[in-house]
């Protein structure tokens, strides 16, 4: 049975909204107070000279566009306009374009006009105009919007939080702190890919220990209770019982899961004693114990060395690092031999502050010292328990362990090593026959290897003393992050508020009427309804033209005859404007125009659909879920399957958490089976 996406919910959703139902038309309180504005008479009167000026052919767009800024600088209110400067200055507020198919006719509004009719179509664009799928195209490119842009936000507030308090520098940052270990990443890379399996790294405790060397050794030759027979043998010859080569092989140190072990001293002792039989393991038993180890660092002459940092990094010991409260200090100096100064340094990363000390008396101070520095340091990279040497050195180095053979053929693209103690590389361009030499340019050619990159040649990154500098978080603070959720992240609201009336805008257009309706009733409007209704017989463009100016005079004498109750209706159409517009703002970041959907597509309807899973867990204030549960039309099932829809999804989750399941989503499988074709008998 295929997989579904859909659940008969979702089906039953999918379907309200595919006949354009399902959704509510606009607040009722905003309805009403909308339609309360533009029935007062002077509104009315504004209403029908518009009307009439669009009938007339005689129209030019400069006209209109005076007509719908009717006292836009001073009191729009009274001329149903946009607020423009010093008034407020709303430049996103536009009114919608008629067209005739793709192509502008001119800059008309629609019915009604102006700035109240702005704020109805608004609302309506939201919600589709009446087709859903304007809705969906709409409301998939807000989320969308949305989800991406809040990821911006968080992580430039989270940056500097989150990562500050460990950020050292980012060539630590982007290397997972392998560049705060050694500063020569290359070289680095060749010494640990020639230390083979020299050290457990799950185990890093143990680093740089006799214990710690013997327990690799047996682990990779797959020995839990006693060393390989050549070092078994030196061992006893050292002093060493069967009992005590065991207790080092298992790590038998007492510990809260390992209470009758051996204590930190006991343990120390049989080290010393292990350290001891390692300088005299013979030539012969070394290179068996190499072979194991995949250890191919070149000049160990004793098992003793590869417990000595200088010897198993040959290449790469002088760059070493380990880390400091002031960042990463060298661990050996310009001499070459051990810094002085680290070890309290390297103490206070350990668990006891004698670790370095408590080394020292088992192998040479200097080796304890740089040994407990580069466990330190090792111990900073994130998930580095999980790794290996190998796999570290191929992550620093881009390494790989296949040498150059010449009497082996290659296929095209196979890389090897030249063997050289810093190995150059070489990738084979076509296929290449045993015998041909490496320097043989028709068939191989050098080539460099994928390893960590710091931030080398970039200064100006590599000074930063914060992972985001501190003009990049006030950017997106300042201009990004411009929304009402917690630390301005954007919401559904914020961007369709209009839909639900999010801001009350009721209120002002109710704050207007009322304002304008006492005016009228104390007469002092007579004069500027009188000029919008001489505006009916403006017979020519210039008539229209005298009327305007006319009727901003008439508007300037209302302002000085009732300056209060101008304050009260500038207020208002600020308050209205400030909300349309800051929707406007993040509409055109999101690259929407809800003017401009086109009409009966259901692709994204069907889409739409398919994501109210995702939309069903953004329940915090005014996200998705919220928003669409406002909008949906209960009165019907389809719009009730819609809200249904979201609550199963957040039940699915629930119920997947506790590792059971649902049966709810519809197969996929064609519904019908073809029926055989029947050959009739001759």
């Amino acid at each position: 049975m295929a997989a579904s996406i859909l659940t008969p919910l979702q089906i039953t959703a999918s379907a309200a909204l595919l006949n354009n139902q399902g959704l509510k038309p606009l607040p009722s309180a905003l309805t009403a107070a909308l339609a309360a504005f533009n029935a007062t008479p002077l509104i009315t009167a504004y209403q029908a000279a518009v009307a009439y000026y669009l009938a007339q052919t005689y129209k030019t767009t400069s006209t209109l566009t005076a007509l719908l800024s009717l006292g836009s600088t001073t009191c729009p209110a009274l001329g149903n306009s946009i607020p423009a400067a010093p008034i407020g200055t709303f430049t996103n507020l536009v009114y919608p374009t008629a067209t005739t198919g793709s192509v502008v006719v001119q800059e008309l509004p629609t019915s009604p006009y102006g700035f109240s009719g702005l704020a109805e179509q608004t609302g309506n664009a939201y919600l589709g105009n009446g087709d859903a799928g304007r809705f969906a195209q709409g409301f998939l490119t807000v989320q969308g919007f949305i989800s991406i842009t809040n990821d911006y936000i968080n992580s430039a507030v989270n940056a500097n939080t989150y990562l500050g308090p460990t950020f050292t520098n980012m060539d630590a940052l982007v290397t997972a702190d392998i560049s705060t270990v050694n500063t020569d990443i290359e070289n680095f890379g060749v010494d640990l890919e020639k230390q083979g399996q020299l050290v457990n790294l799950a185990n890093l405790n143990l680093y740089g220990t006799p214990a710690g060397l013997i327990q690799q050794i047996s682990a990779q030759a797959g020995i839990t209770d006693a060393a390989i027979p050549v070092l078994q043998q030196a061992l006893t010859n050292a002093g060493l019982s069967r009992t005590d080569i065991r207790d080092l092989v298992q790590n038998n140190v007492q510990s809260l899961l390992n209470p009758s072990g051996l204590s930190a001293n006991q343990f120390d002792r049989l080290q010393k004693i292990a350290w001891l039989a390692m300088t005299a393991v013979g030539a012969d038993e070394l290179t068996q114990i190499l072979s194991i180890l995949e250890v191919t660092t070149p000049n160990i002459v004793a098992l003793s060395d590869l417990l000595d940092p200088v010897k198993v990094f040959p290449l790469s010991y002088a760059t070493l690092q380990t880390p400091s409260a002031d960042g990463s200090v060298p661990i050996f100096n310009s001499t070459g031999a051990v810094n002085s100064d680290i070890q309290p340094i390297v103490n206070s990363y350990l668990p006891s502050q004698s670790g370095c000390d408590e080394l020292g008396k088992i192998i040479p101070q200097a080796d304890a010292v740089a040994n407990k520095a580069i466990q330190v340091a090792l111990q900073q990279i994130p998930g580095i328990a999980n790794s290996s040497l190998p796999a570290l050195a191929e992550t620093a180095r881009g390494y790989t362990d296949q040498s150059w053979d010449p009497a082996q053929p290659y296929l095209v693209n196979d890389l090897v090593a030249d063997g050289e103690t810093v190995p150059e590389f070489y990738r084979a361009v076509q296929d290449v026959p045993a015998g041909i030499d490496i320097g043989n340019t028709t068939y191989w050619s050098p080539t460099t290897l994928d390893g960590l990159s710091t931030m080398t040649g970039l200064p100006l990154v590599q000074d930063l003393a914060t992972p985001v500098p501190a003009a990049v978080t006030s950017f997106f603070a300042n201009n990004i992050a411009t929304g009402t959720g917690p630390e301005g992240t954007i919401t559904t609201c914020d961007v369709l508020g209009t839909a639900i009336d999010y801001n009350n805008i009721a209120t002002p257009f109710d704050t207007a009427t009322a304002t304008i309706t006492a005016l009228d009733g104390a007469g002092t409007l007579n004069a500027l309804k009188a000029t919008y209704a001489g505006m009916l017989t403006a017979a020519n463009d210039a008539a229209m033209i005298a009327y305007i100016a006319t009727a901003n005079a008439d508007i300037s004498t209302v302002i000085a005859a009732a300056p209060a109750s101008t304050t009260l209706l500038n207020t208002a159409f600020v308050a209205i404007a400030q909300s349309l517009s800051d929707e406007k703002a993040l509409q055109i970041r999101a690259g929407i125009n809800y003017f401009d959907l086109p009409p009966g597509e259901q692709t994204s309807v069907m889409a739409f659909i398919q994501n109210l899973a995702g939309y069903a867990q953004l329940t915090a204030d005014c996200e998705a879920a919220e928003f669409l549960e406002q909008i949906a039309d209960t009165s019907i099932v389809g719009g009730q399957a819609l809200i249904g829809a979201m609550r199963e999804a957040r039940n699915k989750q629930y119920i997947q958490e506790s590792n059971m399941f649902m049966f709810n989503n519809v197969p996929l499988d064609p519904p019908l089976v073809p029926i055989p074709v029947v050959v009739p008998v001759q």
